[in-house]
């Protein structure tokens, strides 16, 4: 045999390895990411609003933060956490400006709930969503994001008109990692994980475990006020 026959025979023995091997990394990894988001996905919700507002002047790393759930939940083992429960975490990172050195940066993880009684239960989840507090009469970033909401369908035609500066927009609704499908809830203001709400910011991360969830802010100091919508997804 030639040597160019060699080498189209080698070329081609090559390929029949890689092809499957390909189509094979491919299949795990997808089968890896439906995995991982069917279990995301089936995670109990868990809404609460922040009792006390979180700035870095006023906190450090270690310091407690608590949470008010503003809905009743169900654990998936079978737990029931009414209205009223306290979520009880604690700051993990804390950068007061953006600078050369990077963003402006708060980190939070949320790793007990608080029942009425006094008791403290250990519970694993992740901060997913934040938004601002529900202001009475006020345009909410989250229902504006939600196309099915009149909120949303006004900022649609100021978007198409070009006046979408005017409006509780895009601007407000800037996106961090992690993003996963639409929530559960078919209300109009149904939080997304992985959506920041609050204007400026952005969820960088977030996970279970340390550090929990990164919000960061290039333009502005990031921190939370008190009666900021959060949406957690527990274990």
């Amino acid at each position: 045999m030639s040597r160019k026959n060699r080498f189209f025979s080698a070329l081609a023995l090559a390929a029949l390895v890689m092809v499957p091997a390909l189509f094979i990394a491919n299949e795990v990894a997808f089968a890896q990411t439906q995995a991982a988001e069917t279990a995301q996905a089936s995670s109990p919700e868990i809404h609460a609003v922040l009792e006390k507002v979180v700035h870095p002047k006023r906190v450090k790393v270690g310091d407690e933060v608590v949470a008010r759930m503003t809905e009743s939940t169900k654990l998936k083992d079978g737990t029931e956490l009414p209205k009223g429960t306290k979520i009880v975490g604690k700051v993990t990172e804390v950068k007061m400006k953006a600078d050369k050195e990077g963003p402006s940066k708060l980190g939070l993880l949320f790793d007990k709930a608080q029942l009425k009684d006094g008791k403290d239960m250990p519970v694993t989840m992740a901060l997913v969503s934040v938004a601002p507090r529900w202001e009475q009469n006020g345009v909410d970033p989250v229902a504006a994001e939600n196309t099915g909401s009149s909120a949303g369908r006004v900022d649609q035609m100021s978007q198409q008109q070009g006046r979408s500066e005017g409006s509780a927009g895009s601007d407000t609704l800037n996106k961090g990692l992690g993003i996963r499908g639409s929530s559960s809830s078919s209300s109009a203001n149904a939080m997304r994980p992985g959506v920041c709400y609050i204007q400026d910011m952005t969820i960088a991360s977030y996970s279970m475990g340390e550090p929990g969830t990164i919000v960061q802010s290039t333009k502005t100091t990031v921190y939370l006020d008190s009666g900021s919508r959060l949406l957690l997804l527990a274990q």
